[in-house]
């Protein structure tokens, strides 16, 4: 075979014999030509067999090693050196599933996140995670061919559980940045192979318990705080639903306040977000009856509405990318017109989803606003607009449509429209081996969003604040039918100072 080049120029100028200048993600050469460039600035390597060779008698060399044989001839055995190591051939492997080439429907980086790219040299560290990353590019390769969980994809992530669980048994490795990234490459992986029902992972959990054991829930460093952007999404969702996560308020804050998007509209929309497992647990422990709860109640309302704006602006930004017009969408990072779309469609999809969380919120806390129906209606069409828009970038590309097809399931009273996100739920969780949604599992788990749902009525309200919630005040005098919540009323008739503090 011949000798390992020397240069990293790209296949399409070695096969042209030019000279390429290396340029990434494209080379000036194949830029100008329109092509694609593959293999800019990669060493390539000359792969020996490690078999005997028969070659004429000479002075061995200090890297050959000779054998005499019975025919008089020498058997020479060459020593295979290996250019590269385990972690050096996993982080390659990880880098192809991440390459601008790589389609947006299959690309680790681009649905998961940025932090992915600092992870190769990492690797070699940290049994954790170098056993999540072998199991995250052998399933991604699997998926991304068949769509099947393989027997190797099972034992590598089983292998890498357990060097977790070593990782998590040392005091010293527990709280280090590769095990919290470990944990977040299992999410991934899990992610792929699909749970074997509807209950949580366990991973977002115990990255949850790696943050607060470490006293800090904030980054440590650079390689953290691109880390925390992506993992704070995952636990911050299932946040709502698992009592095992049991961040205080401070706790959240520095989990999903990160100076990389502080001032963005999409890390504003997350802060609001972690702020309503303290809402609903305040609601649970109010001791200030009806006054408490309409406080706490128009407290969500602003979360709510500030989200909702949020939401509008993204609707406004995809708007002008769908349809530039005059005005195009600024495009700052250069992105092309597919990726762009992409990018744009995703952040709204998800305000989407923050929004009909906290729309059901609202509702399962007794809020008396027939805007409340109305609204949940209107953002389930718009997620089921996206999942239609966004069948080009399934599976990965579109990954988080589900979440906000199941939340318009639970928030909107429409039956029609409820049946018809149920059947678009169900055609997208079949891209990642989820089993048939069973609505009585989702009503379940949404139960930990309702404050009240473990109280002795049977529709989990108390019947005196039932009582006092419709109180002859609350209404207008000419009608019984009305349920509008009236504050000039409360200001005429109730003593109470919390109210009359929060109507101030």
């Amino acid at each position: 075979m011949p000798g390992v080049p020397s240069g990293r120029g790209c296949d399409n100028c070695r096969k042209s014999k030019k000279k390429c200048d290396e340029v990434k993600p494209v080379c000036t050469r194949c830029a100008r030509r329109g092509i694609e460039c593959v293999g800019a600035g990669e060493k390539r390597y000359k792969f020996m067999e490690e078999g005997p060779t028969i070659v004429k008698k000479r002075s061995p060399k200090r890297h050959l090693t000779t054998t005499p044989s019975p025919d008089g001839k020498d058997v020479i055995r060459r020593v295979a050196v290996n250019p590269t190591n385990n972690a050096m051939l996993i982080g390659q492997a990880l880098v192809a599933a991440m390459k601008p080439q790589t389609s947006l429907r299959y690309n680790l980086m681009w649905a998961y996140g940025g932090y992915l790219t600092l992870v190769p040299r990492r690797l070699g560290l940290n049994e954790a995670l170098d056993t999540a990353v072998d199991a995250l590019v052998t399933t991604h390769a699997s998926f991304s061919s068949c769509k099947e969980v393989t027997i190797r994809s099972l034992t590598k992530y089983s292998k890498a559980l357990g060097a977790l669980r070593r990782r998590l048994d040392d005091p010293i490795t527990a709280s280090s940045s590769e095990t919290l990234c470990a944990v977040t490459v299992l999410l991934l992986v899990q992610h792929m192979l699909g749970p074997s029902d509807l209950q949580f992972t366990g991973h977002a959990e115990g990255a949850a318990k790696i943050l607060k054991a470490r006293k800090n829930c904030a980054p440590r460093d650079a390689f953290e705080r691109v880390l925390l952007l992506s993992l704070r999404g995952p636990v911050l969702f299932e946040g709502l639903f698992n009592p095992n996560i049991n961040l205080d308020p401070v706790e959240w804050k520095e989990l999903v306040q990160n100076e990389l998007d502080a001032h963005s509209p999409e890390g504003e929309m997350l802060l609001y977000l972690s702020q309503v497992p303290d809402i609903l647990d305040r609601v649970k422990s109010n001791p200030d009856g009806l006054a408490g709860l309409l406080i706490l109640q128009a407290e969500m309302k602003s979360l709510y509405f500030k989200t909702r704006n949020i939401c509008d602006l993204f609707r406004l930004e995809l708007n002008q990318v769908e349809d530039p017009g005059e005005s195009p969408h600024p495009n700052p990072f250069g992105l092309s017109p597919t990726m762009l779309h992409a990018h744009t469609q995703r952040f709204y999809g998800i305000s989407i989803t923050v929004c009909l969380y906290m729309n059901y919120i609202l509702v399962a806390m007794r809020t008396t606003d027939p805007e409340l129906s109305k609204d949940a209606s209107y953002l389930a069409l718009e997620i089921l607009s996206i999942a239609e828009n966004a069948l080009q970038y399934r599976p990965f590309g579109a990954a988080y449509v589900t979440l906000g097809l199941v939340a318009g399931v639970m928030a909107v009273d429409n039956p029609a429209l409820r049946i018809l996100l149920e059947s678009w739920a169900q055609d997208y969780w079949e891209d990642f081996n989820m089993p048939s949604m069973e609505i009585s599992v989702i009503v379940e788990s949404f139960r930990h969003l309702d404050p009240f749902s473990s109280a002795d009525t049977p529709d989990g309200w108390p019947e005196a604040e039932e009582a006092a919630l419709y109180h002859p005040l609350l209404l207008k005098e000419e009608s019984e039918e009305a349920a509008l919540y009236d504050p000039v009323l409360w200001k005429e008739e109730s003593e109470s100072p919390q109210i009359l503090d929060f109507i101030k």
